[in-house]
């Protein structure tokens, strides 16, 4: 599954859905959609596995592909979150 058949655009807000990925998946195809966007543009990831809420934005850091804005949290029974990031 390519990253990009998960991917939204709407108001200048990427969102990609990899609920159901598991790492190191989850930061691949992050990844790969980050490298579509523009400097600045937001990007919106809903996932669902609690290790990729700490291994995306530390392996966006480290790669200096994109910074955290805000982490949401959507269902705490379902572990279901929301990470805005924004390309560097």
């Amino acid at each position: 599954m390519s990253a990009m058949n998960n991917m939204k655009k709407q108001n200048d807000v990427e969102y990609l859905d990899i609920r159901g990925e598991v790492c190191p998946m989850t930061f691949v195809l992050t990844k790969l959609t980050l490298e579509e966007l523009e400097e600045g543009s937001i990007l919106e990831v809903h996932l669902d596995f609690p290790a990729a809420l700490k291994n995306i934005p530390e392996s966006c850091k480290r790669q200096n592909l994109a910074k955290v804005i805000k982490i949401k949290e959507l269902n705490p029974e379902k572990h279901e979150w929301i990470l805005i990031l924004e390309k560097l």
